[in-house]
This record gives structure tokens, sequence and C-alpha cells, in this order.
């Protein structure tokens, strides 16, 4: 036998010489696929085949056609993709390593710094002004997947997002193909929920095309490569073999004849097993292709037929087990089969059997059933006389019938009703199809039936494509059983609905549709008209269940159990399939309903624009924004820590081009920015626009316009907005509301007035830490528009004229928030005891600062509550000349506000001059006195609060103010600027007091010579009543005294009374009377 194919095609290397290659219509379908997406903007694919399904080839195929490598073209011409003068081919081999390493070694880029992408955006440029298209191919991608979902996953998906996004910019010249050997998201195995979302994400940028060669088709072009002189040994055989295969519903009616007759002597049966061995367990080296070709025991090319002996399973068997063992003795979806084909055959060699010929019969057959029912489609039959007859023209056995019966008699062999098939089986006492038919006769059909189908239905979500595509939104329909239509409100990350209809009821399609018509909402209705026959599926279930939790409760039969378990299970699976097969299968089984009426859906794509047609109607009002990274429900950790650093951009550099971001750099702030920002013209050369320029966010920016127009007459609370963006006809992802708002809000933050609702403050500033607070407790603040117009304009443009609160308050803009915050700026820095004095020359700027104090409505108090307060009314401020009155009022009051601290300070430093018979009225003058009087303290010889006063005291300040803040903290143990009037007063006594006792002991010190000195020092200041004031007196007692002193006071002690205030007035008398002489 000679063949002639290749094994296996390497994109790097390119086609061999002599490859023919074989378009099938799988490969034209998948090429149309591309060029129809691509006409559509879409520009990055993923092509998905098992190993030896063809794709390298068919990538190799493009590339020859495109680079017109050789005169006749496979796929298509250069012109229908487009009309460049050349192609340019990046092909990458998959490894596991990281995407943009992959790319930096086929660009040969030195180093590890700088970005690949920028690079590739060059080599795009470059080859775009050649009018040059480029291809970047990544065969093996899978591995590149693997890697990423072990290593960093978020950096990778970020890196292969930000691709995407630069390839699928539709005006570019430039494809991306990616090949893998399953589905995308099946890499993600193992990785936390949040990042398999975004790996979802990243998915969706990649249109999917399935390279699926049936394998009737792959066999049709394996038969077709296999030639020689050799003729079918005995056609009649495969013909018996081939019909059987059809009979049995092993291969479609389209498997032909020709081919069956082409692969012999391998029969059609064995041909279809070892192609799906091939395709579940080989590898990239390991291919049909390579089974053909393939040299030693157990191989086709080595074959010897023979009447009633083709290539069969046991062969099959026997090369699977060869060749793949180490893929079959680790875990894999098809362990368990595998396990029981070897235990049965372990048991039918211990079995009692006539011959060794009649055992190794048995294992065949054994073999041949394991096989068939590993390989074979859910829905194909397996009766006793099919076996038979396979056994007889493949596998030579003649009494096949007789070893399947004695099979059966020792339980390694039943027939599953519920399949239609003979099985392996492990062998029990319990006759199962008997119990089965008991518990018919006990459990009662379903009549809950709606509660049932619900704890059984495999939970799906359908997302929108079209609808994605237009308005880069991800929308999600969630599947929902009932038996009645209820009005369902979506929220979250859930769009829309499917209801599925399962009634019985008389009138059901009728009133459905009534209910559809009168419910307007991203709700469709899938009545499904063949309930009966899915009531059937969970009566089985039920038979089942009562069969495990009433007959097998207390049975020690595994076997019994786990084969009860099995059918169970498989009739769970036949209900979904029916399910889902009555939805996707498009026979009539079901109605599909919205808006009051039927909708046509005959394919997957009426689906697809049915759910796409649902966005559209009811969530009309969404605007376009193309970014997965926050337009999504949920933002991942990468963007939150992203969100903070726009934020504070757009506050800090929001009047510079770009937010001051790098040029050379693409942060994901700076992706977003442009989206939000750049890209919809809402920021322009360093300033933020009016309006947006871009259509497409238009119906976002009016719906924010409305809301802050609507809160002119009362404030509305920012969640009632998210609200309003949260639902249709907007319906929002969280992700992107949670940028937008604070956008707009900082954009519009001079026409409203903000509130703390939780505090009733109002709040000047639109800042970082608001957002903060808003992100958490949005429902805690609140927006109030300001109504600056008819004789509103004449009190604004007065308040423009006469606002001079200094440098740090200047106006930056018209607006009138602009305005007015210097006022409120103006009250906020005021000390406190500004804030409540009333010692004001006049009673008006009492009230203006009251006012100012009490303002929550900033409108409302500088265009109402102000007037008023100080003695305006609305007809009189209709005169210019009133407004020039009332402008004067406010300068005057501002003026007195300023300088009542300082005034506080004159009257308390007059106290003190006079208190203290001080010469000057000079600050620098007086206080040198002060200091020279106190100059000969002995400080240890005061109290620590004396001590806490002269240090105040004597320590140089610059200025007036910090010198008598200083000294009054001592004196009052609290700020200066937070006195109130009632302690002004005793603040002054109680410092000329303070001073009076420092004196005292400053003159004691001058009678000191050394604190060694052992003299007596006495220092007093003494009042009568009769007006004697006699100012600080010092008396120094000598050492060499004070025995006398001593004598004298015992002879005195002596002659007192005993009365402890008649002895102290009599000795305060005679001390005054010895001082005045």
């Amino acid at each position: 036998m000679e063949q002639r194919f290749s094994l296996s095609a390497n994109i790097e290397e390119g086609f061999s010489k002599d490859t023919q290659y074989i378009v099938t219509p799988n490969v034209q379908k998948s090429m149309s696929s591309i060029l129809d997406s691509y006409r559509s903007g879409i520009h990055t694919f993923t092509i998905i085949g098992t190993y030896g399904t063809g794709k390298s080839s068919f990538l190799l195929a493009l590339e020859s056609d495109l680079t017109q490598k050789k005169h006749t073209h496979y796929l298509l011409t250069p012109e229908n993709l487009s009309k460049c003068k050349g192609y340019e081919f990046m092909n990458i081999v998959g490894d596991y390593a990281e995407l943009s390493t992959l790319i930096r070694k086929k660009m040969f880029i030195e180093g590890e710094g700088g970005s690949v992408l920028d690079e590739l955006k060059a080599y795009y440029n470059k080859l775009h002004k050649s009018n040059k298209f480029l291809v970047i191919v990544i065969d093996e991608f899978g591995k590149v997947l693997e890697h990423a979902a072990k290593n960093n996953p978020e950096q990778e998906l970020y890196f292969m997002q930000k691709l995407a996004e630069f390839v699928n910019v539709p005006s570019r010249n430039i494809l991306l193909l990616t090949t893998l050997h399953q589905n995308f998201s099946s890499y993600a195995r193992g990785l936390k929920e949040s990042q398999v979302n975004e790996w979802t994400k990243v998915k969706g940028r990649f249109k999917e095309i399935a390279f699926v060669e049936p394998i009737e088709q792959i066999l049709s072009l394996a038969s077709s490569q296999l030639y020689g002189n050799e003729k079918v040994i005995d056609q009649d055989n495969a013909k018996h073999l081939y019909d059987l295969a059809v009979n049995m519903g092993y291969v479609s009616k389209s498997f032909s004849i020709d081919t069956a007759y082409n692969l012999y002597p391998m029969d059609t049966i064995s041909s279809v097993a070892i192609t799906s061995a091939i395709q579940r367990y080989g590898q990239n080296e390991r291919s049909l292709f390579t089974f053909l070709a393939a040299k030693g025991s157990d191989s086709l090319s080595e074959f010897v037929p023979k009447d009633n002996l083709t290539y069969n399973l046991q062969m099959v068997y026997n090369y699977v087990q060869y060749n793949f063992y180490s893929y079959l003795k680790d875990a894999n979806a098809d362990s368990m089969a595998w396990s029981s084909i070897s235990v049965s055959i372990d048991r039918t060699e211990s079995q009692q059997w006539e011959s060794r010929e009649e055992m190794l019969h048995a294992v065949n057959v054994v073999k041949a059933i394991g096989l068939l029912n590993l390989f074979g489609p859910s829905t194909f039959t397996l009766n006793r006389e099919d076996l038979s007859l396979y056994a007889k023209y493949a596998m030579g056995i003649d009494d096949a019938m007789g070893i399947i019966k004695k099979l059966e008699a020792y339980k390694i062999v039943r027939f599953a009703e519920y399949k239609k098939r003979l099985m392996l089986f492990e062998g029990t006492d319990i006759n199962i199809e008997e119990e089965i038919a008991k518990a018919g006769l006990i459990v009662s059909r379903p009549t809950n039936f709606v509660d049932d189908l619900i704890v059984f239905f495999n939970k799906r979500i359908s997302p929108v494509k079209a609808h994605y595509y237009q308005k880069g939104t991800p929308r999600f329909f969630d599947y929902e059983i009932r038996e009645d239509a209820v009005e369902m409100i979506p929220s979250g990350d859930t769009d829309g609905f499917i209801q599925l209809i399962f009634s019985t009821k008389k009138n059901a399609m009728k009133d459905l549709l009534e209910f559809s018509k009168e419910h307007e909402g991203a709700t469709i209705y899938a009545y499904f008209n063949n309930t009966d026959e899915i009531v059937e599926h969970l009566y089985a279930i039920e038979k089942y269940k009562y069969i495990l939790e009433k007959v097998l409760i207390d049975s020690v039969d595994r076997v019994a159990i786990n084969e009860i378990k099995k059918l169970k299970e498989y009739e769970e699976e036949q209900l979904n399939k029916t399910i889902s097969d009555n939805l996707f299968q498009y026979k009539g089984n079901v109605t599909w309903i919205f808006n009051g009426h039927k909708q046509t859906v005959s394919s997957m794509r009426d689906f697809n624009k049915l759910l796409s047609k649902v966005c559209d109607e009811v969530y009309s009002k969404t605007p376009i924004m193309n970014n997965e990274l926050f337009n999504k429900h949920k933002l991942s950790g990468t963007i939150s820590s992203a969100k903070a650093k726009y934020l504070n951009a757009m506050i800090n550099h929001g009047n510079e081009d770009d937010w001051g971001f790098d040029k050379d750099k693409f942060p994901p702030e700076k992706t977003i920015y442009y989206s939000l920002l750049k890209n919809t013209g809402l920021h322009v050369n360093g300033c933020f626009a009016d309006k947006p320029s871009n259509d497409g966010i238009m119906t976002l920016w009016n719906a924010s316009e409305e809301f802050i127009e609507r809160s002119v007459s009362q404030p509305r609370k920012i969640s009632e907005l998210i609200k309003i963006l949260s639902n249709k006809p907007y319906k929002l992802k969280q992700g992107f509301i949670d940028f937008w708002i604070p956008t707009y809000l900082y954009i519009k933050r001079q026409d409203y007035a903000l509130y703390d609702s939780s505090k009733g403050a109002y709040m000047p500033n639109v800042n970082e830490e608001f957002f903060d607070l808003l992100q958490k407790h949005p429902g805690d603040f609140s927006v109030k528009a300001f109504a600056v117009d008819g004789i509103k304009l004449g009190f604004f443009n007065q308040y423009r004229k006469f606002v001079n609160l200094g440098d740090e308050f200047n106006i930056q803009s018209d607006k009138f928030v602009e305005t007015i915050k210097p006022f409120l700026f103006f009250y906020k820095r005021l000390n406190e005891y500004t804030r409540n004095t009333k010692k004001f020359e006049h009673q008006s700027t009492m009230r203006f600062r009251d006012v100012l104090a009490s303002a929550k409505d900033p409108e409302k108090a500088f265009f109402e509550d102000l007037p008023e307060a100080l003695g305006f009314n609305k007809d009189s401020l209709k005169q210019e000349r009133s407004i020039d009155e009332y402008g004067a009022v406010i300068q005057r009051a501002i003026k007195e506000l300023r300088s009542c601290y300082t005034r506080l300070i004159d009257r308390i430093e007059e106290r003190i001059v006079e208190g203290l018979g001080l010469d000057s009225y000079e600050y620098t003058e007086y206080v040198k006195e002060i200091r020279d009087r106190l100059a000969n303290v002995k400080v240890y010889l005061l109290t620590d609060r004396q001590r806490e006063f002269y240090h105040h005291i004597m320590t140089e300040y610059d200025n007036r103010t910090l010198w008598y803040q200083s000294i009054c903290y001592t004196a009052i143990e609290n700020r200066l600027d937070s006195l109130r009037d009632d302690q002004e007063d005793k603040l002054a006594d109680e410092l000329i007091f303070l001073f009076r006792e420092c004196e005292k002991y400053a003159d004691i010190s001058k009678h000191i010579n050394s604190e060694t000195d052992k003299f007596e020092a006495y220092s007093f200041d003494m009042v009568t009543n009769k007006g004697t004031n006699v100012k600080t007196q010092t008396y120094v007692l000598p050492e060499n005294e004070r025995e006398k002193s001593d004598r004298l006071k015992m002879k005195i002690e002596n002659l007192l009374s005993g009365d402890n205030n008649l002895d102290v007035c009599t000795l305060l008398a005679i001390i005054n009377e010895k001082i005045k002489k």
C-alpha cells in the first residue's frame, strides 16, 4: 500500500516541495468566515481544531496564496483580501513563554526594555507606508495560554487585550491568526473567578473559527491518499461492514461507500474508532496520517487481511493501548471507560470457557463493545445481532452470538434498555430492569414539573454578539424556567432573560402572547410545544431516585447502585439535551416570543439576531464604548488601581494635553482616558469641552445633563443618576459607571452645588477624597444645579465685582460656583473666635457671618438669605443703587471679620499696659520693659505654671500676635483664637496676676547673690479697704540676724489671742503701719 501525504506541517518551514493541499468544504467555510469577518472589522481569529485536522496546513496554504509562492491558489487570490501590493507573514510557533517574549524574539528585538507593542506598531507603520499587508500567525497558541494561566495571568491577558485592540482597528491592513486544540476557555482551569472572567473577556476579542473536519471527511481525505496496484480483497465484506455501521447509526450516510472501499482492509467502524482515538489522545506528531504510515506491531500498513478478518476493533484497541499508553495511564475524561474495559477483560479471562480460542474470541468481543461505546455517537444502537455480525465479518468469530450470551450470563455484558445497546457491566445480583418496572407502578408522574426542571436544568448564559460588536457593551441573558411568564427586571451583569415556558394549560400560548405585549422589557419567552416529552424524562429520573432511596438504601451492591446512578445521570443529561435540542436545533418544538409577537428563529444566527434586536430596542440609548478594560460589570484589581491613577491625573493634570501621560507608554489609565474623553471629544488641547463631539456617547451625556438640569429646584442624590444609567434604556455596566460618574461630575463641577446629605453639609471641592467616599456611599451625596438668571444675574455680577478675599481666593471662571466659593472658603478659614464673637461695630457683620455659617444651599444663601439678613428686599435690589449699597455692606462685613481677632488682641494689650503700669503702648518697647523687670527671676523658685508663663514671656517672637497667643495659652489653658466673649475679662485679669507673681520672684531674686546664700526673703503686695495699695515689697532676713528674729517671733506668738482671724488681721495691720514708715 502506497501513501502520499505529509505527516505534519510546520508554519516556520512552509510546505514541502511536492505538497498537494486538498481544499475541503470545511476549509472553504473557514476561509469565507475569516474574509466576511475581516470585511466587517474583525481582524483577530482563533482557529480551533483537534490534532491532525489540518490547521497548520490551512495557514500554510493561506500564506502560499497571499505571497503567490505557487501559480495555483488553494483558498483565495490576494485581491480577495485587500488591495495591498504585498503581504508580510510573521509566523510564530507557540511555546511555554510570554507572548511578548515570542514576538520580541521573532522581531529580533534586543534587551528586555521597551514596549513590544510599540515596536510592532512601528513595524506595521513601515509596511503600511509600502502598501503592504501584515499577517501575524501564532500556531500552537494553546502553549502560550497554558503558560499565561500559570504565570501572571492578569499581565498576559492585558498584553493580549492590547494586541487584539491594535489589530482590530478596522482601517488597518493586518490579521492575527492563532490556532488552538481546544476552546479558549479550556485553558483557564485553576484560575480564580475574577481571572476567569477576564479570560472570557479576552476570548471575546478573538473570533472563533471551528476547524472541525467531520470524521467522514477526514477519512475520505485519508482514503484518497492511499493508492496502489492492490484491489480491495473482499468488496462484499467491506460492504457488509459499511451497511452495518450505517444501520447502527455509528456513521452518517454522508460516509461514502467509496471511502469504505478505499480504507479496506480497515473496516468502517474501526476507521471511525481509530480516528476518534487519535483526535482525543494524539499529540501534534500523531495524526491519522501518522497512523496510516506507521510500521510495526498492530499497524495498518503491515496488516495482512484474510477472509472475514479486517483491521478490526481489537487491533485498534491494541494500537491505542501501545501508542498512547502514557496518556491513558494518567487521569483523563476516558479513564473510567478504559478501566472498565481492562476489568472486563480480566473477568472474561477468569471465566470457564470451552477452549482458549473461545476465551480469546470473548476478549476480542469485550474490546469491541468497549470501543464501540467509547467512541460511538450518543445515539448509536448495538444489539446482539449487530454485534455478532461485526464479530463474524470483521473478527472471524462464527459463534459470536453464543459468546455474547455467555458474557451476559457472567454479567460482564448487559443490554442497557435506556441506551438500546450492549455495554460492559461489572455484575450485580439485582435485576435492574425488573426494579425499574416495579418503580413505574409506584412512582407518580410529575405534576410540579417546573420545580423539578429548575433542579435539573443546567444554568445557561447567552452572550449577545452583534450588539456587543456595535456598542462595545457586553450583554448576557440568563435562562429561567417557568410555568407562567413572570415580569423580571435584570440587574447586575444580567441584561435580560430567556424564560423557558413549560405549561400544559389550555390557553397557555394565548396568555403568554398577551403577557409579553403588556410587559415590555429585555425578556424573550421560549414556549415549549412538547412539554409531555420532557416530563417523561423527569418521570424516569423520579423512578431512579425511588430505587436509590427506597430499594437500594441499605444495599451493599455497589454495582447496582452505580448502575442506577448512571441511569439517573444519563436521564438528566438527556433531559438537558432535549431542552437544548428543542432550543437550538430549531425543529419547531419551541415558539419564540418577544414584545407580544412570535419571532422567527430557525437557526443560531436567527437566535443571535433576536438577542441583539432585544438589546437594540430595550437598551436603545446605550452609548458606544469599545473598551473592555472598564466596560464590564466588575473591574479587575489592575483596573481598580488604574482608576485611582486616572482620577488623580484628571484632577492634577486636567489642563494638560493627554493629562500629562507619557507619550510612549500606554498604561490602562491612559487607554481609558483615550476611550472616555479624548476619542469622544470631551477633552481637547488640555481643556474639557462643553459637550462631546462623538455622537456615540451623546445619549449618555444627555442623560447626565438632564439629571443635573432637573436638580435646579431641589437637590438630587447621585445614586439616582447611577440608578438611571443602570437601567433601560441605558443599562451601563457598573465598571463603566464607576469611571463615568466621577468624570462627569468633575467636568461639570462649576454648574452645581455638592452636598454631603448624611451630614447636611455643603462640599466646596470635587476632589479625590470625595471620589473615594462617593464610590463607597453614593447615596450620601447630592447635587443641586445653579439657576443664575433674571434679578440673580445682578447679584452675581455684583459679587464678582466686590469679592476681594486675597490672592488664594482668585476666581478662575465665570461660573457661579467659582464666584461664591471664595466666600465659603473665607468663612471656613475664620478662626473659632471670629466665628463666635458678637463684638462687632455693626450687627450686619454678625448676620453676614451667620448666613455663611448656615449655608446649605449656596444659591438660596446668596440670592435670598443674605440680602434678607442685611436688610435688602427683592424690590429694592432691582435698582442698581441698592445693589451697590448691598455690595458695600458686604465689603464692610468682610473687613470687620478680618480685623476682629486683631481688635481682641488690642483690648488685651491695653489692659496689660495699664494694669502693669508700663511706659509705652508700642509692642517692641513694652515687651522689652517687661523682660527687664523679670530678668533676675530665679526660675527654680517658680511653680510649674509660673515657669511655663515666664518662658512664654521671655521668648522672642516675630510679631505681637504670636506672643499673645503664647502667653494666653498658659493663662486659660486654651488657644486664644478659640476664646469666647465672656472669657475676655477673666483672661486679662489672669495675665496681670501672673505677671505680678513673676515680678515678686524677680524682686526676691535681686536680693539673693547665689543659690547657696542662707537668706530668707519675703515678697508681697498689700491692698486694704481703706485705699492702701502697696505694690510688691521684698524684705530679706540675713543669716546673722536669724536668732533675733526667732526670739521676737516667740514673744509675739505668746501675745497672740489664739483667734486665727484676729491674730492675722492684727499682724497685717502692724505690717501695713511698718511699710508706711
